[in-house]
């Protein structure tokens, strides 16, 4: 009984999706709208933390030693630092490796390799290249390297600030995303009046239907279930569409990614593949509930026969 009323309430909600084809197409329109705005917001998302990542990677603080520093001394220093908890790593690059590849680097450089062949020794330290396990442990890894007992053995430190770099990533991220939730959270009141109307408009149009239907004893889910399923379909529909724009937007965008991260790379599509269960899969039930919700409201006073 149960699967004869659903198939029937399947079969009055196709009707009535052709029957009022334009209402139809615009419901299907103003949710397609929604989702890409949502799954923008997903994609502004991802592209900003993989951005701070990116940069977080590329975070080091690099000491140069003067050249008559030995390598135990250095050494020695390098061990002290792998005690800090705060460090997750530390490359050693001897005086000769640093000659080697500041030759490489300048090898197009004719006055360059002519003024390295007139030194009658290498002009260059050990290096350390540092980098911590978080961001925030920079500060007391400085003040380590600052040890008094180390200032005579160093030439020089460097150490980019990219917090402000990752400031400046989360400011603009941050407003974009508060602009997005606005047009996503307008999409989302405008999806719903016009299923409500919709739905509306179908129900006064079969009022009179409705009305007997009530009075031969029709259950309030047999008269309410075509209207849902309908929008359901709507929901659907739409669904897919999104799902098609925002792919093409995807490939669009691909080419530019790695230029964007500095070669590093990101696949933007492989991050939708790999969570497109969750992406659109969350999205459609956020619209079949909206669409569920706009639907029993828009019905509920017709069903007071």
């Amino acid at each position: 009984m149960f699967l004869l009323s659903l198939s029937r309430s399947i079969l009055f909600a196709i009707q009535s999706f052709w029957r009022n084809i334009w209402l139809s197409l615009a419901t299907i329109f103003i949710i397609t709208l929604t989702f890409i705005s949502i799954n923008f917001l997903v994609i502004i998302n991802a592209v900003s933390d993989s951005a701070i990542e990116a940069v977080k990677e590329k975070i080091d603080i690099s000491i140069y030693f003067q050249q008559e520093v030995n390598e135990t001394k250095v050494a020695e220093i390098k061990s002290h630092l792998e005690t800090m908890p705060q460090i997750k790593s530390i490359t050693y690059s001897s005086s000769e490796d640093n000659l080697a590849n500041f030759k490489t680097k300048h090898q197009g450089e004719p006055l360059i390799q002519e003024a390295l062949k007139e030194l009658e020794k290498n002009p260059l330290g050990a290096t350390l290249i540092v980098k911590a396990k978080q961001l925030d442990d920079y500060p007391e890894i400085l003040e380590a390297i600052d040890n008094p007992a180390y200032s005579d053995l160093i030439e020089e430190r460097s150490y980019d600030d990219h917090q402000v770099v990752i400031d400046r990533i989360n400011a603009i991220t941050e407003n974009v995303r508060k602009g997005g939730l606005i047009i996503s959270g307008l999409f989302v009141i405008i999806a719903a009046l016009i299923v409500f109307n919709t739905v509306r408009i179908a129900i006064f149009t079969h009022r009179h239907e409705v009305g007997i239907m009530k009075l031969v004893g029709a259950t309030n889910w047999f008269v309410r279930s075509p209207f849902i399923i309908e929008n359901i379909f709507s929901g659907v529909i739409a669904c897919v569409l999104a799902i098609g724009v925002v792919y093409f937007i995807l490939s669009l965008i691909q080419p530019h990614l790695s230029s964007y991260f500095g070669g590093a790379e990101f696949n933007i599509i492989g991050y939708f593949n790999s969570n497109a269960l969750v992406i659109f899969g969350s999205q459609l039930i956020g619209i079949i509930v909206l669409n569920i919700i706009s639907s029993s409201l828009a019905i509920g006073k017709y069903l007071r026969v």
